[in-house]
């Protein structure tokens, strides 16, 4: 999945777990944000999210 049509604040599952997109990029990789822990999580790959 490339980012086209993943926005920042979008709601996604990676590993499981739930987060929010912080910031897409070209490269086809995002920054999730994690509402537990309060920190963001760098160049994941938008092919391993699932969409909510």
């Amino acid at each position: 999945m490339k980012t086209t049509g993943l926005w920042p604040g979008d709601r996604v599952k990676w590993r499981k777990v739930t987060f929010t997109i912080q910031s897409t990029f070209q490269d086809g990789t995002v920054d999730l944000w994690d509402e537990r822990t309060k920190r963001i999580i760098g160049n994941v790959k938008a092919s391993e999210l699932e969409v909510n």
